[in-house]
């Protein structure tokens, strides 16, 4: 009886730690990759498109998300005005 006893609480110990350590595991990781910036960008534009604005609220948009890539340490320069002709392109 002893022993049932002790194996069952030993395997509810290894259960509960591999079921701990799989919840932690699964948590996304809260960098973006560069294709991630540059997707959400172009959904931006393209709801911004969307909404027929002026030729200056787009030039003002566009001028804020080259601003944003500028900053970002990921991308160069070479990088930046890609995206943003792509961008405008949409």
């Amino acid at each position: 009886m002893e022993i049932t006893f002790i194996i069952l609480i030993v395997i509810l110990i290894i259960f509960l730690y591999l079921y701990i350590k799989n919840i932690k595991t699964k948590k996304k990781t809260s960098y973006k990759t560069k294709e991630d910036i540059i997707n959400s960008y172009e959904k931006e534009v393209l709801i911004f498109n969307s909404k027929k604005l002026s030729k200056e609220d787009k030039s003002k948009f566009i001028k804020k998300i080259h601003k944003d890539l500028h900053n970002n340490i990921f991308f160069d320069d070479n990088e930046t005005k890609t995206i943003i002709a792509h961008l405008i392109s949409l």
